[in-house]
């Protein structure tokens, strides 16, 4: 049975799900012909908030206010030094971090890369943003690389909705930089993933309860650069952006990896533990019946919490890709597949990554 700390937590996470599970999601970007350079981009993106009404209109000119070139600088493709000492032969490895994160945060799952002489990057963007827009940034960063690079290939390693970005730039042809030979993507949510309706916690935690350093305003600034929840939207099941990504063929010029975790905390008991004490009591509150059904059909559809099922974050069943055979699944967790090599899952997830980079 789930200790009363584990059950109200999980509880109060749903309810707030369950809450905001109504609304819209964003409608995609339109595509583009060519990646726009940055200024177009920051132009189509921040001026348009005069010409929308709604929750996006809003979002748009709210991030008008705080966007500056300054805040610009901290994304974009970021060269390790010394990289161009590594063979000519190998690809340069791009690591791409995923939901409300950050390059600092995953940059264990390059250590074994790096030690065996491959030249790395990250690509870091902002983690809350509209995940198309993120993907048309990675396109302009690599078709620059090409330019000044042309007989480097590349290969991108990829955390979570890291995995998305990655799709997007790659699969549409418009934004194809034409220079990537392998996706490795961990953990990807390709099929969207439920807790995305209770991705404001996530951001709470990211800018004020898990930091340390920076004023009141500077956290909320540095919250609203990243993204206002837009990306939130995105990764719900069945949103417009997932329905349109895999709707897609995979590009043929490019090798698959899937790499998707079983390490999730609640046991399959807990979870029926739960679903039967919320039916239980449903009925001595009035006017919660209809909610406590929604409620106990979310909890039976969320794999992504169920050991053996998910991650915590991920469902397996949900980071499926369609022809996709390469596809390896471990019992690590969503997070913890991020960090050192502690333990014997994270271990063996680094060196099959590298196996497959040579």
């Amino acid at each position: 049975m789930p200790t009363t700390v584990s059950k109200s937590l999980l509880m109060s996470a749903l309810l707030i799900g369950l809450a905001n599970g109504n609304a819209e999601c964003a409608e995609p970007v339109p595509q583009v012909t060519e990646a726009p350079s940055l200024q177009e981009t920051s132009e189509v993106a921040l001026n348009t908030a005069g010409h929308e009404t709604g929750k996006r209109g809003f979002k748009h000119w709210l991030r008008s206010k705080t966007y500056s070139p300054a805040v610009d600088s901290r994304y974009g493709l970021k060269l390790e030094e010394g990289w161009e000492q590594a063979a000519e032969d190998l690809p340069m490895v791009v690591l791409i971090h995923g939901y409300n994160s950050g390059l600092e945060n995953n940059s264990e799952l390059l250590s074994v890369i790096r030690k065996a002489g491959f030249p790395c990057a990250g690509f870091a963007y902002p983690n809350d943003f509209y995940v198309e827009d993120s993907a048309q940034r990675l396109s302009r960063e690599l078709r620059a690389f090409k330019q000044q690079h042309k007989n480097r290939r590349l290969a991108l390693v990829t955390h979570s909705m890291g995995g998305l970005v990655a799709l997007e730039c790659l699969e549409n042809k418009q934004l194809d930089p034409g220079n990537v030979e392998r996706l490795i993507m961990i953990a990807p949510p390709t099929q969207g993933t439920l807790l995305a309706q209770v991705a404001i916690a996530t951001d709470v935690w990211e800018h004020w309860l898990g930091r340390k350093n920076g004023t009141p305003w500077t956290r909320w600034h540095d919250s609203v650069a990243d993204g206002l929840g837009e990306a939130a939207d995105d990764l719900v099941p069945g949103s417009p952006f997932l329905n349109q990504l895999n709707s897609r063929l995979r590009n043929e010029n490019v090798q698959y990896t899937i790499f998707l975790g079983t390490g999730a905390s609640v046991a399959q008991d807990e979870m029926d533990w739960l679903r039967a004490k919320l039916r239980s009591t449903s009925g001595y509150v009035p006017g919660t019946s209809g909610v406590a059904e929604q409620l106990d059909q979310m909890l039976g559809e969320m794999d992504e919490l169920i050991d053996g099922k998910g991650d915590g974050i991920v469902a397996v069943k949900r980071g499926q890709l369609q022809g996709v055979d390469d596809v390896v699944v471990l019992p690590f967790g969503h997070l913890s597949v991020t960090g050192k090599a502690e333990d014997e899952v994270v271990r063996q997830v680094q060196q099959e990554v590298l196996e497959r980079l040579h």
